[in-house]
């Protein structure tokens, strides 16, 4: 046999397990498959995603949940105040005095002695109209004393005062433009708000 390749790879003088280099090999007909990359590892990712979920998902609902709080506590206060106006005296009730006489509005004491009467110019006069604060915080007083004929008010009298210390004695300072109402029949007093 001589030394020719005669299609073989390897010299027969070659050692055995060595090869001579030679032209790479050629694959003929069906597909050729690439080998898949390695998969990559999505942990990291999986985790932000989990997290960042949860997190909008506590916030939404701590979101909901301060609302609901929120709405609950305004909801108390306007009902509080809806039970103050209707109380006598308050802006949705207004209570029925008489000239002179003592009378209580939502924890503040009028004195006796106020007087009402046509002042110079012939409007409406109130004078001498104290004040106690018995209601447990500072406030002010804002009223309107209103002269009624049956249902409807010929005169009104805004009085008003500073804030007022509790268990403090103040005098309003109290002013009308409206004529005096000659012939009502009775007088009430409402806090305006």
């Amino acid at each position: 046999m001589s030394n020719e390749w005669h299609n073989n790879p390897v010299p027969r003088h070659a050692n055995p397990g060595q090869y001579e280099a030679g032209p790479a090999p050629q694959y003929y007909g069906g597909p050729h498959y690439q080998p898949q990359p390695p998969k990559k590892s999505h942990t990291l990712r999986n985790t932000l995603l989990v997290l960042t979920g949860l997190f909008v998902v506590g916030g939404l609902g701590s979101c909901a949940a301060m609302v609901l709080v929120a709405g609950n506590a305004v909801d108390e206060a306007v009902t509080a105040v809806e039970e103050e106006d209707a109380q006598p005296g308050g802006p949705d009730n207004p209570l029925e005095i008489a000239i002179g006489k003592a009378f209580e509005v939502n924890g503040f004491e009028y004195h006796k002695g106020w007087k009402a009467s046509p002042n110079a110019l012939g409007s409406v006069d109130v004078r001498k109209l104290r004040v106690t604060n018995n209601r447990g915080d500072k406030d002010s007083a804002l009223v309107d004393i209103k002269f009624w004929k049956g249902t409807e008010v010929v005169a009104t009298s805004s009085c008003t005062s500073d804030p007022i210390d509790v268990c403090t004695t103040v005098s309003l300072s109290c002013f009308s433009a409206d004529d005096w109402a000659k012939g009502y029949d009775r007088i009430t007093i409402n806090d305006t708000f």
